[in-house]
């Protein structure tokens, strides 16, 4: 085992994050902190409701109005009052229908754990719910999980090695929903000991096959996470060793020699490591084919160039974007939304074609295109693996038949943390994806949606929100 830094479970790093996540007051976050958790937050809202009518999230939405239980959560947009663990599990799978909502440098999405996780339990919370309150929920339980990415080293792995995937996200979920039930430091730690005892490791077959599941999980981490802090509460006891315990906490199970448990506690409660390299989607694609898509599409209008007239485009990326064009029988051959989603071949045609890609783009008709799989076929892609970045900073090159030649580099994509959307960015992308929700939710709702996320600080009760996502409330 290379990583040798066993420790007792009551020393994992684990207590000192669940100790930040109990006690961290709202007005110890910074003020930029909270105003990019209140833009994070909208744009999730954003994907979800695009998300609430996508492929199998309606189907998902009637099974647990089926499953039925006491009326405590809410499922968003379509409107249902089913127990705190289905409404989790509901709106867990809208939150990442479309996959577009926020990815971390440190690798694997954010936002889109937490925030349908703590939506539906608002109505078993002590008390009304501030936006205060919400708003310190999500941070500390965000920090949480791009702690645990970061510890892990886990964006240089998870494409290839398969494994553990994006486990970070049912502690992320957990440690925001025992904040808003007011759980304390020690039941915030038991419940996400049991959230990560229960999530699967091995799961990266998710993307690379192209199944549901690549949204379906989002569906179990929140039910695991609301059932981790109420089975808390009836006395249910979890492993405490999350990270170093023996033997099998995550940084000594995985084994890398390149782990850095020292970023699990480093500035906790100082520095807010959620802050420093988090990026909303301006396209609903796997972020790996962003920087690709970005560069495409500023090189074909800045030269006013016909697709029609390409010879061929040539792209270089990292080695995690890999996932996204190997392998190549797959890649440019996609056949689902969820394969088109992770087609990097695909994405880049589309963008010379239509300057960018969005949910339209994932038409079946589209997909089998003629025009659009011969393009296809000119796009050519390898990785760097001394390129740095991850995510961004990729290189496109389009020749012309004409034998002209166009290059560019995209350093951040729009919605990066040094590039990031504006209110305007989210409430223009709020209006793009309502057209997709499940139930048409009408335009003064998505307005007020916007306003109660710009002004959180100042909602004394979280439930307004509650109801300007569901068409039966009034707004």
């Amino acid at each position: 085992m290379k990583h040798e830094n066993p420790v007792l479970p009551q020393d994992d790093p684990a207590g000192l994050l669940a100790q930040m996540v109990a006690h961290t007051r709202y007005e110890e976050i910074p003020t930029d902190v909270i105003d990019l958790a209140k833009r994070a937050i909208l744009d999730t809202l954003a994907v979800t409701v695009a998300g609430s009518g996508w492929e199998i999230a309606s189907a998902i939405a009637d099974q647990v109005a089926q499953w039925g239980g006491a009326p405590q959560g809410r499922v968003l947009v379509h409107g249902h009052a089913v127990p705190a663990p289905m409404a989790a599990f509901a709106n867990g799978v809208m939150a990442h229908a479309i996959d577009m909502g926020d990815v971390h440098r440190t690798g694997g999405h954010v936002t889109e754990w937490n925030v349908p996780a703590l939506l539906s339990v608002l109505g078993i919370a002590p008390g009304p719910v501030s936006g205060r309150d919400f708003l310190t929920a999500y941070v500390t339980g965000a920090e949480v999980g791009v702690r645990a990415s970061a510890a892990l080293n886990l964006v240089r792995y998870h494409t290839n090695w398969g494994m553990p995937g994006e486990w970070n996200g049912p502690l992320c979920a957990a440690a925001s929903v025992a904040r808003i039930l007011a759980m304390d430091a020690d039941e915030t730690w038991n419940a996400m000991g049991m959230a990560y005892t229960v999530h699967g490791m091995s799961e990266y077959n998710k993307y690379s096959e192209g199944t549901q599941m690549a949204r379906v999980q989002h569906s179990f981490a929140g039910d695991n996470a609301v059932k981790a802090a109420l089975l808390t509460r009836r006395g249910v006891t979890a492993p405490r060793g999350i990270f170093q315990g023996v033997p099998s906490g995550i940084l000594r199970h995985i084994a890398w020699d390149d782990v850095r448990p020292e970023l699990l506690t480093d500035g906790l409660g100082t520095r807010w490591q959620l802050a420093e390299g988090l990026s909303m989607k301006p396209y609903s694609a796997c972020k790996f084919t962003h920087s690709f898509i970005a560069s495409t599409a500023t090189i074909m209008q800045r030269e006013a160039l016909d697709w029609r007239d390409i010879d061929r485009i040539d792209c270089v990326g990292s080695t995690s974007s890999r996932m996204t064009f190997e392998p190549a029988a797959a890649k440019w051959n996609p056949r689902t939304v969820a394969q088109a989603m992770f087609s990097a071949p695909y994405t880049i045609a589309t963008a010379a074609m239509t300057g960018g890609f969005f949910l339209q783009d994932l038409h079946a008709d589209l997909m089998m295109d003629d025009d659009r799989r011969a393009l296809m076929q000119r796009v050519h892609i390898r990785c760097d693996p001394d390129h740095v970045d991850q995510f961004e900073g990729f290189s496109v090159a389009v020749t012309m038949q004409d034998g002209r030649h166009f290059a560019h580099v995209t350093p951040y994509v729009k919605g990066h943390s040094r590039n990031p959307m504006t209110w305007d960015d989210l409430a223009d992308k709020l209006a793009r994806c309502a057209p997709f929700a499940a139930i048409g939710l009408p335009q003064a709702k998505l307005e007020r949606v916007v306003a109660l996320c710009r002004d959180m600080d100042r909602v004394d009760d979280m439930t307004a929100l509650l109801d300007c996502l569901t068409p039966s409330h009034p707004a």
